[in-house]
């Protein structure tokens, strides 16, 4: 007989009225801006808001106002989405946007290093990100681990802080902006910038999360912005090329080799014992083979290939 859905017996601690009132949950050390989190209608939403000292300073209001505008043209579940510019008592103007349950990259990594899969897993998310953002025309600008999370379930990628991004719809605040260790030669000395500057920023990203994939590292971080990828695209390509590379090569070869030598050497072996004979009938080479020999084989291969996708 079939059941009814329905929620089981609640038996978590009811969250008191006053926890919906907006509750800090980050301030930027040494940034102009504060994370919000709040309970709207049985929903969280978090609320980026100036710092205190900002509130009402043109240039920080036109800030959070231009990032808004930016983010909010955003549509894609790599990028944490944004709903609405509203101002709130005690709060000034703020960014109403999707609250993510989940650790930046940088807590991520400090963690522990991911198993390759995972890590494979959010570089290509990342990518998809970057590259989604780029056709839009806007350049991130600060690309780093502390702007990225990564969920609790299931480890997936959203990208956040738009708050030093361009696009070239906007003429103010373009000035050089980003963070030193992450930010492109270009950037940092003020020169005109394009999405490569965002790729120069994804290798040094990619350096911490697949320090293994040197090549593509090192082409993401040459100091010529036209010695690089010239898109996010090719990035990802690259990855996932390099991903079914060497392993996933031997491990054909080797299923190769091992049908090679069930299958033609057993027929030589069979031809050489043969009488020289006008009319001998042609060896099948299929009877010198176990049908459970075959199977096994093919089982095998099937492992190693599995094995060399996933390295």
């Amino acid at each position: 007989m079939p059941e009814d859905s329905t929620f089981f017996p609640d038996k978590t601690p009811v969250i008191p009225s006053e926890a919906k009132d907006p509750i800090l949950i980050h301030s930027s050390e040494r940034g102009w801006s504060e994370l919000w989190l709040i309970d709207k209608d049985g929903r969280f939403r978090a609320l980026k808001a100036l710092k205190p000292s900002f509130r009402g300073q043109a240039r920080y209001e036109s800030l959070l106002r231009k990032e808004y505008e930016i983010s909010y043209s955003l549509s894609h579940t790599a990028i944490r989405e944004v709903y609405d510019f509203r101002n709130i008592q005690g709060l000034g103007n703020c960014i109403e946007m999707e609250w993510v349950d989940g650790v930046t990259l940088a807590e991520f990594l400090s963690s522990g290093r991911p198993d390759r899969t995972i890590a494979r897993k959010i570089a290509l998310q990342l990518c998809d990100a970057l590259s989604y953002l780029h056709s839009k025309q806007i350049i991130h600008r600060d690309l780093k681990p502390s702007n990225i999370l990564i969920t609790h379930n299931g480890n997936y990628l959203k990208l956040i802080d738009f708050g030093l991004s361009d696009a070239s719809s906007w003429s103010i605040l373009k000035g050089p902006a980003g963070t030193a260790s992450f930010a492109a030669p270009e950037l940092l000395a003020g020169g005109v910038i394009d999405n490569r500057a965002d790729i120069w920023s994804l290798g040094k990203v990619l350096a911490l999360l697949l320090p293994y994939e040197k090549r593509i590292i090192n082409r993401c971080s040459r100091e010529n912005p036209t010695e690089r990828f010239q898109d996010v695209s090719a990035v990802k390509a690259a990855l996932s090329k390099h991903h079914l590379g060497l392993p996933f090569i031997i491990a054909i070869v080797a299923v190769v080799a091992a049908i090679a030598i069930l299958f033609i050497r057993p027929w030589r072996l069979g031809a050489s014992q043969q009488p020289p004979q006008a009319d001998v009938e042609e060896v099948d080479s299929l009877d010198f083979i176990d049908a459970n020999t075959i199977d096994e084989l093919f089982r095998q291969a099937t492992e190693m290939i599995d094995d060399a996708g996933s390295q």
